[in-house]
């Protein structure tokens, strides 16, 4: 579960939620958050939101996620500089030591993202989160050894019925169909391993 006073995140990802401008631009939840929802608990100290990549958009974002008393990090930033058109990290004071991520999309699949984000509660408040196959994009983007681990326990969550056609179609565009294979055969297959 999210972190270590989980009514307390509960609270902050509200505070985010309603801080968002109306109507707000497309956004869904990503990283431990999705996760949480799609694969296994697993601990965070953030919340990662991929959000269009409009100036506009972006703009009325920011706007008024400042009106509602969230500041960006400048501190973040200044150690981060070749992030800064790619993450605007944020904190909000009633809420310290849990920052916001801002992460704008990239390229076509983050682009897709958006297009297939799915409406739930979580942690008892609605939101936007990534699709389950979508995030094991993503994860398999990253590549990092939690972020293969995050996608192996998407993969096998026997409540799920994985797009695989939609999966190895991006996979292979994106050139990741060695890490999709990799998480397959650690599965064990599962029941959901496939074939281009």
């Amino acid at each position: 579960m999210p972190p270590d006073d989980p009514s307390s995140f509960s609270d902050y990802l509200r505070t985010v939620i309603d801080a968002l401008p109306e109507p707000a631009p497309p956004y869904c939840l990503i990283g431990a958050l999705a996760v949480n929802a799609w694969g296994r608990l697993r601990t965070t100290k953030d919340i990662d939101l991929l959000v269009l990549s409009d100036e506009t958009a972006k703009l009325q974002l920011t706007d008024s996620l400042v009106a509602h008393g969230f500041q960006p990090d400048a501190r973040w930033i200044e150690h981060n500089p070749m992030a800064k058109d790619r993450v605007l990290r944020m904190n909000h004071p009633a809420h310290p030591g849990i920052p916001l991520d801002l992460i704008f999309s990239a390229d076509s699949h983050e682009a897709e993202v958006l297009t297939r984000r799915q409406s739930m509660h979580l942690l008892h408040v609605p939101t936007w989160v990534c699709s389950p196959e979508d995030l094991i994009i993503l994860k398999l983007k990253a590549s990092r050894p939690h972020d293969f681990e995050d996608a192996l326990a998407i993969v096998k969550n026997p409540h799920l019925q994985l797009d695989l056609a939609y999966l190895w179609n991006w996979v292979d565009r994106l050139g990741l169909q060695g890490e999709l294979q990799y998480v397959f055969q650690a599965a064990d297959g599962g029941g959901k391993q496939g074939s281009e």
